[in-house]
């Protein structure tokens, strides 16, 4: 019976993954990038010795499902819901593992917390590639309330949670900071532009532009 159960259970994660990596299939050439074909991309992208920083928050859905962690070393994610520490995290991290690739994703709203920490990625020359996952919003925070179903939920309006009017410039703001940078509104140059940051060998930044939409 232990058997059939196992087996069970290994068949529908197996089905799991299948729809979820077959809905990421559908959504790649859409514009702004899907967070799920962008996470979909970026698991299959990374060296097999990759540490990966997660900070993604909202953006992240489907990452777990599709990254495949090696070691104990290959993966940092959150716990508890505190933002902000994902971009001096990639930094400690490559401290701590030099001779590894680290690649922190970072939420636009998280990164505006440290983004400062690039100045040290290029101060100190630490090979860390940072991917915004820009949906110019707090998308979190969005969604939390409008779960709620109170005054935001029934106007529309979320005071608070665009980043826009001014947009924040990552772009400009990384490489005053020391740190090249370069924007991805296309899923399609990714993973070109990703193992161009890898191969730098000092810190680099992408700004991926992807949907902000957050009602089922």
């Amino acid at each position: 019976e232990a058997r059939v159960r196992a087996e069970r259970v290994r068949q529908g994660k197996e089905k799991m993954v299948s729809d979820l990596r077959e809905r990421a299939r559908r959504e790649r050439d859409l514009i702004p990038i899907p967070p799920l074909a962008l996470m979909e991309t970026i698991a299959d992208s990374l060296p097999p010795d990759c540490v990966l920083v997660d900070e993604t928050i909202s953006s992240g859905r489907g990452l777990s499902t599709f990254l495949r962690s090696e070691d104990p070393h290959s993966f940092y994610g959150m716990r508890g819901g505190g933002i902000g520490w994902g971009i001096p995290a990639s930094l400690g991290i490559k401290v701590a593992l030099p001779d590894r690739p680290v690649v922190g994703l970072i939420g636009d709203g998280s990164a505006m917390y440290s983004f400062q920490g690039l100045w040290t990625a290029a101060h100190y020359g630490l090979a860390v590639v940072f991917v915004i996952c820009n949906n110019h919003s707090y998308r979190i925070l969005k969604e939390r309330t409008h779960a709620l179903g109170g005054f935001s939920a029934q106007s529309g309006t979320y005071v608070g949670m665009d980043l826009e009017q001014p947009e924040i410039d990552f772009i400009s703001l990384a490489r005053a900071l020391g740190v090249p940078a370069e924007r991805c509104d296309k899923l399609g140059g990714f993973k070109q532009l990703l193992q161009h940051a890898l191969e730098l060998g000092g810190p680099f930044l992408i700004d991926v532009q992807i949907d902000g939409s957050f009602k089922d």
